[in-house]
């Protein structure tokens, strides 16, 4: 079978209602060299060749001139192959640092300068007026179109709106609000463009990007663009920072504006459906007594009280005896007995037969459980511990609390070799859930737990002695969970991540 979806990188797509795609030759083999960069290469291609070839025809380049030319085109040669190499992360913290403005010559603008390079030299050398004149001539483009696309983001500011919190699988709409503050001069041809990377990642390396191009900004109004991005990996991400970029009119020339405006992202894991009658036998297996509680629930099995009759209650529910002495309708209203109390613990001890795809699919599975909660209108208290690099632990008696914290507990965790079963025994012993809950135990590890509960029942929780009775311990391999999940709820998906430029509705 496939292997789980829960590794790739993050897919970012426009949102159809709002964004239109564009034409499939603006979306590739876009190269885009900063300014910058073409600087260091120019001065580096002209002082070092420079450094050797002048002294040997004038004398006056030799000595301190010469040692002076390799210098400054050695540096500039070690600067561009740090521009190339470093680029993106050197743009990161500037961006961090407050530098809001650079200027990118792509493609298109290169050709254009190799032209006006060749004109140049060509006129200088042969002494041919005709050329310079022509070089002059294509000059002028170059500075109106520089001037006019700094003009045109002057004033421009955008505004990200997205939710906080996604399931893993699932789409997130990213709202992009851009505002053109200027009083008489629209804005045209607009890319915004929000990166994603993994907070915990140190390289910082991209893990997607949305873009969203505005065709048209009139002056003192404002646009929004959406996104979608679809998060196939759990734990945290980071949006940000924001790039705006405009090459109008005449697309030779590039520049940007880096906003500092990060947003966080939590990515909760995916959630599998359970099979009702292995997750009903499995609980039957570790069944305690149950604490009844007098708020209605799923499961109406004993007799609490007879009351009014209330509009939506089933007629089924009428007790006619009471109706008859009372005079109006009467119902028999029942309690919930069949949930008790649950304690899960995830135990996440990393070991090297124990892969990454098992490990995903058991936090699923322990996640899982801790939303069926709340489908199954649980009255009970709830608890979850986890143990790995990020120990967790949720207790709560509402199970919609609970299920919400859970989720952001199991979407941060990960294993770890130094996991501590006893410190989640104890914890979840300290909050009492080990007195008439059952539990189920999702661990690396299975056979240390089987070993480990006992211990701990006799020797420090004398009043738990019967918790090792009311315990399931499942392996957290695919064999072993399998026959809990529904095939066919396992995430597919394409192999890899696309990235879709998209233009807003105006």
């Amino acid at each position: 079978m496939r292997a789980l979806a829960m590794y790739r990188k993050p897919t970012v797509r426009p949102l159809k209602e709002r964004c239109c795609p564009l034409p499939s030759d603006t979306t590739q083999h876009r190269v885009p060299v900063s300014a910058s960069l073409i600087i260091q290469l120019l001065v580096a291609a002209g002082c070092l060749p420079g450094a050797v070839i002048l002294p040997r025809w004038y004398a006056e380049f030799r000595g301190i001139t010469q040692v002076l030319l390799f210098v400054v085109g050695g540096v500039a040669a070690v600067s561009a192959l740090v521009t190339i190499l470093f680029g993106q992360r050197i743009s990161r913290t500037m961006a961090r640092l407050g530098m809001r403005s650079r200027v990118v010559i792509p493609r298109e603008g290169l050709v254009y300068l190799a032209i006006m390079l060749l004109l140049a030299v060509g006129g200088l050398a042969g002494h041919s007026d005709m050329l310079l004149l022509v070089f002059g001539l294509m000059a002028g483009p170059w500075i109106i179109n520089g001037a006019l696309v700094s003009l045109a983001l002057r004033g421009v500011s955008v505004e990200r709106r997205t939710a906080g919190r996604v399931t893993a699988g699932q789409t997130m709409p990213v709202h992009l609000i851009v505002r053109n503050s200027k009083s008489l001069l629209s804005s045209w041809m607009l890319d915004v463009r929000d990166d994603i990377t993994e907070a915990d990642n140190r390289s910082q390396t991209a893990a997607g990007a949305g873009i969203v191009t505005f065709a048209r900004l009139p002056p003192r109004s404002s646009r929004t663009g959406v996104y979608e991005a679809v998060f196939h990996q759990r734990g945290r991400y980071r949006l940000g920072p924001l790039r705006v970029s405009s090459r109008f009119p005449l697309g030779i020339g590039e520049r940007a504006q880096i906003l500092p405006d990060f947003a966080a992202v939590l990515v909760r894991p995916r959630l599998v459906t359970l099979k009702e009658t292995y997750v009903r036998d499995l609980y039957d297996q570790v069944e305690s007594p149950v604490r009844k509680s007098l708020s209605r629930g799923l499961f109406d099995d004993d007799f609490h009280r007879i009351r009014d009759f209330r509009s939506g209650d089933s007629p089924r529910s009428i007790h006619w005896r009471s109706t008859a002495r009372r005079g109006r309708l009467m119902v028999q209203e029942f309690q919930q007995n069949r949930e008790s109390d649950l304690f899960v613990i995830l135990d996440l001890k990393s070991l090297p037969n124990v892969g990454l795809e098992d490990l995903e699919l058991a936090v699923s599975f322990v996640a899982s459980l801790c939303v069926r909660r709340v489908h199954s209108g649980a009255a009970g208290r709830s608890t979850l511990a986890v143990t790995g690099a990020v120990p967790g632990f949720v207790s709560d008696t509402r199970a919609s609390r609970f299920a919400a914290e859970a989720l952001d507990v199991l979407a941060v965790c990960g294993p770890s070799p130094s996991a501590s079963l006893e410190e989640a025994l104890d914890r979840t012993a300290d909050g009492g859930a080990m007195t008439q809950a059952h539990g189920i135990i999702v661990s690396t590890r299975p056979e240390f737990c089987r070993l480990q509960i006992p211990e701990f029942c006799s020797g420090r929780r004398p009043d738990s002695s019967d918790f090792s009775r009311r315990i399931a311990v499942l392996p957290a391999t695919r064999d072993a969970l399998m026959p809990f999940i529904r095939s066919a709820d396992l995430p597919r998906g394409p192999a890899g991540a696309d990235t879709v430029r998209a233009e807003s509705g105006v």
